[in-house]
């Protein structure tokens, strides 16, 4: 289990898309507007997995499927991008979690990977 804190929120992060775009605090500027900036409390690596769960807050979601490059790029750069949505897709740096309904977030609100 790895713990992320929420310290940015988009102006166009959340949208009716059902996608939310991870990115690590080291984000590019041009990418803050669409992103959910996330810090990593502690220093295990995130092992996201088919059947796990994330966990925005108190609002949980089942992992359906997870891209390739997912792990390594929110090991590396915090990045991911969370697809809300129960058909898996082939973009690499995907996670697809159901419901199909995306979380009320807030700056300080933790985001788990277990």
């Amino acid at each position: 289990m790895t713990v992320t804190e929420i310290t940015q929120i988009g102006k166009n992060a959340i949208n009716d898309e059902n996608i939310l775009v991870l990115f690590g605090e080291n984000i590019t500027p041009d990418l803050l507007d669409v992103s959910i900036v996330q810090k990593k409390l502690g220093d295990e690596l995130i092992a996201v997995e088919k059947g796990g769960q994330l966990i925005f807050g108190d609002q949980s979601y089942q992992i359906n499927g997870v891209g390739p490059l997912a792990n390594e790029n929110l090991n590396e750069i915090g990045h991911a991008t969370v697809f809300f949505q129960e058909e898996v897709g082939m973009i690499p740096n995907a996670i697809y979690v159901t419901p199909e309904k995306l979380p009320e977030l807030e700056v300080g609100m933790k985001i788990t990977f277990q």
